[in-house]
């Protein structure tokens, strides 16, 4: 199979054939042009010699000169150029001067007799003649002036101009394909370098970036294209890496755990209450690690949310409720109280309903894990002129001033003594933080130690959600 050709032998052929064409082009039309000055000049010049012959016959008439008109114009004809293509004929066609005509017979196709000038090329004695006919009066009588003129000049004229039309050619072709080359090489050359400098990035460099010439140009273009594209895959990479990292980092314990207890467990003899115990703790650590590996998954995942949700009207009471509702029994099995305070005007905002469902999953479960027994959490929708949103108050440890920001870091946890339940991974409230910059919502945080916390989600409204709302209140 033929291999394709490079760009650089692409842009020479089609500079060359552009080239060819051109030359070809303007060879064709600059030999009409001169063909065509030509021959106009030539029938400038017949025109002349007619009224040259009526002047001088005007001019003896003048003067009073008797000679026969026969004689006249044989005197014409002698001392005019071409005299010997030169004659007159009566309307009917016959012969008038000379009187006795051979090869000089001319025949025009112009069907109109002549009465308006007309010309026509023809061959004469085996040259090309540009012959005109035209009615003139002369001394009182009507007849046809037939008047040649050659066109040898010319046709040498012509011949030679095509002659070095054919003779340049080549000699244009074979310039015009080196300049063709050295301008493809010149026009490739950033392209090249863009090439070399994206070749000696890797993995292990991909912060490196392709030189961005400042042509404004495409090829401008292209290595902005290219750094934009180097800075995604960068960014993906390190997601990857701090996603490998985080799993090496926090799994590594959990297996840890459940390797030893699983060889302890083959390597000694015990009761059937001891390995119960012991397939117990393995089952623990088991759920641990794929609760943290799916947190990661989602975290990992979390930064392409913009692109990802899917935004329509969210009907924010209703979500409000099935959340609270799925983990009811879990609050209740805690001896928690868990309420809901809803407007009385259904409350819309708009974003993904399952983003949005996790968001208010993630705050209820957390203040299911830190509020003691007894305690109570209320959920409570709210709606303004310019905002709507979901407030989760709770009766728990609370949240030290001095943390409140460090909460929605990657693994950071508050101190866990107080907490029931087992330690988690630190990465809930990350993912809720992620959840909420894509729909572009703000958590607010009230909280002191031993006094609970006050976690308030504001989704933004549009100005078509403010005036539902508006309308609904009315």
């Amino acid at each position: 199979m033929m291999r394709p050709l490079p760009i650089r032998a692409k842009l020479t052929l089609w500079y060359l054939l552009a080239t060819f064409a051109g030359v070809v082009l303007f060879g064709v039309i600059s030999y009409g042009v001169l063909y065509y000055a030509l021959l106009r000049e030539k029938k400038t010049h017949l025109l002349g010699r007619e009224e040259r012959l009526i002047m001088l016959l005007a001019e003896n008439r003048a003067r009073q000169i008797s000679a026969p008109l026969d004689e006249q114009l044989r005197d014409y004809a002698v001392v005019t150029h071409e005299g010997n293509m030169f004659q007159l004929r009566r309307l009917d066609g016959t012969p008038f001067f000379p009187s006795a005509t051979r090869e000089t017979d001319w025949v025009f196709t112009n069907s109109s007799g002549c009465r308006e000038v007309c010309f026509q090329v023809m061959q004469l004695r085996g040259a090309p003649v540009m012959v005109m006919c035209h009615q003139v009066v002369l001394n009182g009588m009507q007849l046809r002036l037939y008047q040649g003129g050659s066109l040898s000049e010319e046709m040498d004229i012509l011949r030679i101009y095509r002659g070095a039309l054919l003779f340049l050619l080549p000699g244009l072709l074979i310039v015009s394909s080196f300049c063709g080359y050295f301008l493809s090489r010149r026009a490739m050359g950033p392209v090249d370098r863009l090439t070399k400098a994206a070749l000696g990035i890797g993995i292990g460099n991909l912060s490196a970036r392709v030189p961005v010439p400042a042509s404004k140009d495409e090829v401008q273009q292209l290595a902005e294209a290219w750094n934009q594209l180097l800075g995604r895959l960068e960014a993906a990479v390190s997601r990857l890496s701090q996603f490998s990292a985080d799993v090496s980092h926090d799994l590594r314990t959990s297996i840890t755990i459940i390797l030893a207890t699983a060889q302890l467990a083959l390597n000694r003899a015990h009761s059937e209450d001891e390995y119960r115990d012991d397939l117990n703790r393995i089952a623990t650590e088991c759920c641990m690690a794929a609760t943290l590996l799916d947190a990661l998954l989602s975290l990992v995942r979390s930064k392409n949310f913009m692109h990802e949700a899917t935004f329509q009207p969210i009907d924010l009471c209703a979500l409000v409720v099935n959340g609270c509702r799925r983990v009811e029994d879990l609050a209740e099995s805690g001896g928690i109280l868990l309420d809901w305070d809803l407007p009385e005007t259904p409350v819309f905002i708009e974003g993904d309903e399952v983003l949005i469902g996790r968001l208010l999953g993630i705050f209820l479960d957390n203040a299911i894990k830190y509020t003691p027994e007894n305690g109570e959490i209320h959920a409570e929708v709210f709606a303004d002129a310019t905002e709507a949103g979901v407030t989760i108050r709770d009766t728990g440890m609370g949240i030290a001033p001095g943390t409140q920001e460090q909460i929605f870091e990657r693994f950071y946890q508050a101190d866990l003594r107080e907490r029931k339940t087992q330690a988690g991974c630190g990465l809930g409230l990350s993912i809720a933080r992620w959840i909420a910059d894509a729909h572009q919502a703000k958590i607010t945080l009230k909280s002191a130690p031993m006094q609970g916390s006050s976690f308030r989600i504001a989704f933004p409204l549009t100005i078509d959600q403010r005036a539902q709302q508006a309308q609904t209140a009315m």
